[in-house]
């Protein structure tokens, strides 16, 4: 092994915070079609979403393949091995961290910020693992593999998942393993045409080379990872099932984790105790997809996420759309719809900003949803039966949508596939520093940060135009694909997959392009504040003299009546101030919250039935309940003359009271041995 020199400044500028990621892995048993299926948010702010395409290569006997250190914003790095990454914004080549023997032939594949799947059908799905007992962050002479660096070694020499897991294992074991974040290790779901996988590193004892596990999904079953370890006890007898690292055991020794006589806990021992790192974070998502799909099972959202299964089997058999819309998912039809409550605003808008001055000063917790606005791009992929493989010439396709998947459409990636006519589309290009009509990231970014000005009136616009293009998308893949067959029946393959790549790359173009058309109509339709309608009949109202206009322009969009009941909206022209938040919404909402999803919504068909809640969620069972929540913030109106002394004492009575009514219900639930209570979503009191 040869090892370049370091520099400090260099890693630490090529190093980003943690990305908070969710990853959905399905067995074939659970699929409609027995393809296994694996997926991925990238949520992070400043991640390069460009998907590049990485050629099959011959090597000399001999070479060394060069380890390039993770860097997440544009350019990502700068290399030959695809001419997309020749593309250098004036920064130097990529200088490797070290070097590893190269073999003779590496296979081809789709990458962005992390490999996603090679030309045999394996394919990934990334988390990254929150808090973990030991760190190394920074990589150097002993620890120079991150995890997304492994992964693309895998893809470039794999067949099967099996041996992607073993591969990446190898190196980590081997060179040492660093994490992205300090204190964090990694999740990556794995999958090929017959299994599907979960393996999650931390780094070894004393901070050098790595402790691993990995566990097969059993067939039939979904596995969530959602930034927390989900391998538990660990059989090493069961090697059908389970593979481990080379250090494992004595790093856990070594390192006090564990006593070598109880039951080894992969989670437990390598996260320290989850109740104390945002937990909800984690268990909230995976508590949502698994209540979806194992409705019956009636999986609480637990505070710990330590109390959710590895696993769970699928009660229907599940498609790529299915995983799709899980990713759009903001617990619609939940008492948690992030579409409800202050937070959300007059118009309903179930994304929230995240940190800043705001919430350092004032505790609480978000409801983490699945969709968020910082999320650079998902991925669906999809490895199919080797039968249909071999029909179609391809063994799956990656389903691709940038930037938040909540209003982005997922397009195809063939595994065997490249750009048509070697000219990437708009999704290989461009970066996020500088705004791109040429770049698909902007295209959905910007529509997504439009809709933000009036989201559910835009919404009524943007997911039906989102389900039409997947439906259209999906029924033209269907037709092109019989073509395919058809040349590859007549020993045609090669042509069947240049059909492939022309096809996906001039589909993707016409995503994009539509795409910026609907973020051209929403700007001139919905404007200062109207719904301009007139833009659908193609112009200014006719028949205006006669007092019958053909179409409307300049409707007033205004606030809805329930919010202005929760904000004191009267007669009183002077700035108003409300309360803290209570629970029980105003009364004009119920209209609200009974209206059905906008037609053509992609989620509208698979919410779960209400999910039923134990006791103590719906905050009964020795907990405050909203009840007594109520009594104890008060009904009181807040004052809206001049402000004196006798209001500020009132307000700091009514406060104190609020205090002592927490403070003791909380000490009654730990009495009792119960977790802290789920937030429920809040509403302004007068």
């Amino acid at each position: 092994m040869a090892v370049s020199p370091l520099r400090c400044a260099l890693l630490s500028s090529a190093l980003v915070v943690a990305e908070a990621c969710t990853s959905i892995a399905v067995g074939r048993a659970a699929t409609v079609d027995d393809s296994t299926l694996v997926t991925q948010t990238d949520d992070c702010a400043e991640c390069d979403s460009r998907i590049v395409h990485i050629p099959a290569r011959d090597h000399a006997p001999g070479s060394m393949r060069p380890i390039l250190p993770y860097a997440a914003s544009f350019p990502r790095e700068v290399s030959d091995r695809s001419p997309q990454y020749s593309e250098s914004d004036g920064r130097p080549a990529t200088e490797p961290l070290g070097y590893i023997p190269q073999v003779l032939h590496t296979f081809a594949y789709w990458e962005t910020t992390n490999p996603i799947m090679n030309e045999h059908g394996v394919g990934f799905g990334e988390t990254t693992i929150d808090r973990t007992r030991l760190s190394a962050f920074q990589p150097n002479t002993t620890n120079f593999f991150y995890t997304h660096e492994a992964m693309k070694v895998a893809l470039e020499r794999c067949k099967t998942a099996r041996c992607a897991l073993r591969t990446m294992g190898d190196l980590v074991d081997r060179y040492g393993f660093y994490g992205d974040s300090p204190f964090s290790g990694e999740s990556v779901s794995v999958i090929d045409p017959d299994e599907a996988w979960v393996f999650q590193v931390t780094v070894g004892a004393r901070g050098k080379s790595a402790a691993w596990a990995a566990q097969r999904i059993p067939d039939g079953h979904v596995a969530v990872v959602a930034n927390g370890a989900t391998i538990r006890h660990i059989d090493v007898h069961d090697e059908d099932n389970f593979m481990v690292g080379a250090n494992l055991f004595s790093a856990a020794l070594e390192e006090g984790l564990w006593d070598g006589k109880e039951a080894f806990d992969f989670a437990r021992m390598m996260q320290p105790d989850t109740m104390e790192v945002v937990p909800r974070y984690t268990s909230m998502r995976m508590w949502r997809i698994y209540s979806r799909l194992a409705p019956s099972l009636d999986i609480q959202p637990h505070v710990d996420p330590l109390a959710m299964p590895f696993s769970v089997r699928v009660e229907v058999p599940v498609s790529h759309r299915t995983l799709m819309d899980m990713h759009r998912d903001h617990y619609e039809g939940t008492e948690f719809d992030m579409r409800n409550g202050a937070l959300a605003g007059p118009f309903r808008d179930p994304n929230r900003l995240e940190g800043g001055r705001g919430q350092r000063a004032v505790r609480g917790e978000i409801p983490r949803a699945i969709s968020i606005p910082r999320t650079s791009y998902a991925v669906v992929v999809q490895s199919r039966p080797k039968k249909l493989a071999a029909k179609l010439g391809s063994a799956g396709v990656a389903w691709y949508a940038s930037d938040a998947p909540a209003t982005s459409v997922f397009v195809p990636f063939y595994a065997n596939s490249s750009w048509g006519h070697e000219e990437p589309s708009d999704y290989g290009r461009g970066s996020m520093f500088k705004f791109d009509r040429k770049c698909a990231w902007w295209a959905f970014d910007f529509v997504a940060n439009w809709m933000e000005l009036n989201y559910e009136n835009m919404s009524q616009v943007v997911l039906p135009a989102m389900a039409k293009a997947q439906d259209g998308l999906d029924a033209a893949m269907a037709r092109m694909e019989q073509q395919a067959a058809a040349m590859v029946a007549g020993g045609q393959r090669e042509q069947a997959l240049r059909l492939l790549s022309e096809w996906q790359t001039k589909a993707q173009q016409d995503v994009v392009d539509k795409w910026w058309q609907l973020a051209d109509y929403l700007v001139a339709r919905f404007n200062d504040g109207f719904d301009n309608e007139c833009i659908d009949a193609g112009g200014p109202p006719r028949n205006v003299d006669r007092g019958q206009p053909t179409c409307k322009v300049g409707v007033p969009i205004g606030y809805p009546a329930w919010w202005l009941e929760q904000v004191g909206y009267d007669f009183d022209i002077h700035p108003h101030y409300v309360k803290p938040a209570g629970l029980t919404p105003p009364a004009s909402f119920a209209t609200v919250q009974a209206s059905q999803a906008p037609a053509g919504a992609p989620w509208a068909s698979l919410l779960s039935p209400p999910v039923k809640l134990n006791n103590f969620w719906s905050g009964t069972g020795g907990s405050l309940g909203q009840a007594a929540m109520a009594s104890a913030i008060g009904q009181a109106a807040v004052p809206r003359g001049p402000w004196d002394a006798s209001y500020t004492l009132a307000l700091l009575i009514v406060l104190l009271i609020t205090a002592a009514a927490l403070v003791a219900a909380f000490q009654m639930g730990v009495r009792h041995g119960q977790r802290e209570r789920l937030p429920d979503f809040c509403y302004i009191q007068q």
